[in-house]
């Protein structure tokens, strides 16, 4: 799965519950405390200037909590970009980039490539030849190159990389 890493799950460590569950469970709280808090309001009169003081100290804890999730979130965030599939990701786009790859053109190059793929493993028996072909030329050319000399390689790459 994106995000975890899989020696954490084999590993039987529960792992972190999600920001939404959190905010869920401080927002849950938090309406517990205000009903709890109206209802001494209204049930307890003398202890109303005690009340009162809770009440603005619960703003404070209201905006802990806040903080405490947005620092969670954060946390979640950051850990997931660290992960070994992330990581995995930034260096096929890296490479992608330095190839000059443009976002836009990596669908029509996947699209080709899929096609040519298809085509290839319809016929089992034409696929085998064609990479056997394909290797045989490979061969050549590999040999071909070695038998160059440093000058000669480099203006042979360079002419077929225009």
């Amino acid at each position: 799965m994106l995000g975890q890493s899989p020696k954490l799950q084999d590993s039987g460590i529960k792992p972190l519950p999600s920001a939404k569950k959190l905010a869920v469970g401080i927002a849950l709280g938090w309406m517990v405390f205000v009903v709890t808090y109206l209802y001494a309001w209204e049930h307890l009169p003398e202890h109303q200037l005690i009340l009162n003081r809770i009440s603005w100290s619960s703003a404070d804890f209201v905006s802990l909590a806040a903080t405490a999730l947005a620092l969670y979130s954060y946390y979640l965030f950051q850990r997931s970009s660290q992960s070994e599939d992330m990581m995995y990701l930034q260096k096929f786009i890296l490479a992608c980039k330095k190839a000059g790859i443009d976002p836009d053109q990596i669908e029509v190059i996947l699209r080709q490539t899929n096609g040519v793929v298809d085509l290839v493993t319809r016929d089992p028996e034409t696929a085998k030849r064609i990479e056997q072909a394909t290797f045989r030329i490979l061969r050549e050319r590999y040999a071909g190159l070695a038998k160059l000399n440093d000058e000669e390689m480099y203006e042979t790459l360079r002419s077929l990389i225009r």
